[in-house]
């Protein structure tokens, strides 16, 4: 499988909204953030998307289509990613149960008292209601 990892071209975002309504319906790529793709023969086959603080990025909505996961793509999408990531550090919170991927994937468990406060206030909000969410945080070893 010929494989790619680029950011998205803006014009392609109504296609990539198409592809997280069926694959990550909560899901919702925005045009102000970057979105990095995993395509196969110039098809679009995952994404993640990055925001950017001051002194961190902030990974959510990684996908992969429904037709292509139990392929190990997720974890090769997230191998691929330091040269997307110009800062040293990324968070990224994740459901318990996808806390070992992470963890597989050079990521680490964070503690909500050593993560930046742009960090908190999304946990706060992804938690106030029960919702359990674990705080991970990656080291670029290319910085």
């Amino acid at each position: 499988m010929n494989l790619t990892v680029s950011y998205l071209e803006k014009i392609r975002l109504p296609f990539l909204h198409k592809l997280y309504k069926d694959n990550y319906p909560s899901g919702k790529p925005k045009g102000n953030e970057e979105i990095v793709v995993l395509e196969t023969n110039k098809k679009i086959i995952g994404s993640i998307r990055i925001k950017a603080y001051e002194d961190c990025h902030f990974l959510t909505g990684m996908m992969i289509t429904k037709e292509m996961r139990q392929q190990n793509l997720g974890s090769y999408l997230l191998q691929q990613l330091a040269p997307f990531l110009p800062l040293n550090t990324s968070y990224c919170l994740c459901e318990p149960s996808l806390t070992n991927f992470y963890i597989q994937n050079s990521f680490k468990r964070a503690e909500y008292n050593s993560v930046p406060n742009s960090i908190k206030v999304k946990y706060d909000r992804y938690t106030k209601d029960g919702k359990t969410l674990d705080i991970l945080v990656y080291k670029n070893p290319t910085i």
